[in-house]
């Protein structure tokens, strides 16, 4: 009886085998370069469909490769998804703390969503890496307002109202911060240099009226509400602010004019004023019934 022998691979064959698999072997990190190049290439002829896509491929293969990360928020910004680009950048600057392309956009993006301390951040990283701060005072000082990080906000505004005597903005933010920081008679410093320089306005009248009433003064906020109304009679906010104001004194008369200003704009003014309570309490403060006998 005849017995078949087991095929056996010819040593050439072997040899073949052990090429292919070092062939493949080495193709991932080249497939990579290929992909990260064609998406750029795809890119840059505006081709985001087609970018994304590669993209997408690249980062299955190296998902913290900072050109694939930095590539794939590139893309979905200029696609108008922000929130997508913002994710992207974000794990980009965890592992490339320094970069600066990476900052940048974080600087742009992360204040789109509120987030003031990731804008901050990469300020700092772009400062440290070579930047003057002076140029982002302005910013900066907005971003640590929005924050509520008052006390640095008021430190950049003071900065900026020094080297920018001449911009008014830069009083008004200062003296806002000292407020928030409950530093009343300082930010009523600041708009009084504020109306020495630029002369009054209604704003920082009524500003500095609402300063007075935290310290206390509600005969100086009234005069500064008044002062207020006479570049607008009709704003409606400063009107309820004087109400409020004469009907805090011990004084029927002025009460009596509270109450005749909080009828008369009730038509006008938000419920988060509250005149529906307001004024049947003053009311009966007066001695009026709600007929208004």
């Amino acid at each position: 009886m005849i017995q078949l022998r087991k095929a056996s691979w010819p040593h050439w064959a072997c040899l073949l085998l052990l090429a292919a698999l070092s062939l493949s072997c080495g193709k991932k990190t080249g497939d990579l370069s290929s992909l990260k190049a064609d998406a750029v290439a795809a890119e840059k002829r505006n081709d985001f469909s087609g970018a994304l896509t590669i993209y997408r491929q690249a980062y299955l293969l190296a998902p913290t490769d900072r050109d694939v990360l930095y590539g794939l928020g590139s893309v979905y910004k200029k696609t108008l998804m922000p929130d997508s680009a913002l994710v992207y950048f974000r794990r980009a600057r965890v592992l490339n703390p320094n970069d600066r392309a990476i900052n940048k956009e974080l600087v742009q993006l992360c204040p789109q969503f509120f987030d003031y301390q990731c804008a901050i951040d990469a300020i700092s990283a772009l400062i440290a890496t070579g930047d003057n701060e002076k140029m982002y005072w302005p910013i900066l000082g907005d971003l640590y307002y929005r924050n509520e990080d008052f006390g640095q906000a008021a430190r950049y505004y003071e900065l900026l109202m020094a080297e920018y005597p001449n911009d008014r903005i830069y009083y008004l933010h200062l003296s806002g911060s000292y407020s928030y920081l409950q530093k009343f008679k300082e930010s009523n410093d600041i708009l009084l240099k504020y109306i020495d320089r630029f002369g009054p306005s209604g704003e920082a009248l009524a500003n500095i009226a609402v300063n007075y009433i935290n310290l206390k003064r509600l005969d100086i906020a009234e005069d500064y509400f008044r002062q207020s109304l006479e570049f607008n009679p009709d704003h409606v906010p400063t009107l309820i602010n004087l109400a409020n104001v004469l009907s805090s004194q011990d004084d029927m008369d002025k009460k009596r004019e509270a109450l005749a200003i909080y009828k008369k704009n009730r038509p006008y003014t938000p419920p988060i004023y509250n005149l529906d309570s307001l004024i049947p309490a003053l009311e009966m403060e007066l001695g009026i019934d709600s007929s208004g006998q």
